[in-house]
């Protein structure tokens, strides 16, 4: 139950919509957006099965009452509730701000900006249409976050077989990219539909972005600290 609870934290990504809304707009948007996901897919499943692996052999993790195991609860926990307290406050948008104010020079008002040095790498690399591009930065992008990273942790936690494991990790990941595969299969279906739609819901998630995101750090704070105090 925990891993579905934290799958589905994992699953609500609005960075990852905001993937899906640029592929789209690229001619053969069902090949960049298989690209992605494949390339999202192998980094991430195969960066579980090492810190899985690597974890179960320590015998660090071999139960929740295990010293690294709640502790890494309380730790995520209390940095997702910090998280949560400084995006309530908007205190990375004041950070933001001084950072532009420090990089202002007294010309810099009068210059156009240059967009594309304003946009993330990413971002450049996924708009250019090209499949092996995004393929590649995908490989990159999908590094494990909190949720997934304690994810593993439970599942090395468990007494699995390798097989079991295994399935465990893709599973978990299945429910974590359904962002991306959800509209991938609604191309090949109704392709305008599932553009309309996405558009829609990235949108959506634009303007309720910061509530969204202090809900899924305030929900994954309490759980694991919950759950770090009991099992320590």
């Amino acid at each position: 139950m925990s891993l579905l609870l934290l799958a589905l934290e994992a699953a609500l990504y609005p960075t990852l919509l905001a993937v899906v809304v640029l592929l789209l707009a690229q001619p053969r948007p069902v090949r960049l957006l298989g690209a992605y996901l494949a390339g999202g897919m192998i980094t991430s499943v195969g960066i579980g099965c090492i810190v899985v692996f690597a974890l179960d052999g320590t015998g660090r993790v071999s139960s929740q009452k295990a010293g690294l195991s709640w502790t890494a609860d309380l730790a995520v926990g209390g940095l997702a509730l910090l998280a949560a307290v400084a995006l309530a406050l908007r205190a990375d948008e004041r950070v933001r701000r001084r950072r532009a104010e420090r990089r202002a020079d007294p010309g810099a008002a009068a210059r156009e900006p240059d967009d594309d040095r304003q946009e993330p790498w990413s971002q450049r690399l996924l708009s250019r249409g090209s499949v092996p591009l995004v393929f590649a930065a995908a490989l990159v992008i999908n590094v494990p976050g909190a949720a997934y990273l304690i994810a593993l942790k439970d599942i090395a936690a468990g007494d699995h077989s390798t097989a079991d494991t295994v399935a465990l990790i893709v599973a978990f990941n299945l429910i974590m990219f359904s962002l991306a595969e959800i509209p991938l299969v609604g191309l090949i279906v109704a392709p305008e539909r599932t553009q309309a739609q996405t558009e829609r819901l990235n949108a959506w998630f634009k303007r309720h972005g910061r509530d969204i995101a202090v809900a899924l750090c305030v929900i994954l704070g309490a759980f694991l600290v919950v759950r770090g105090l009991v099992n320590s």
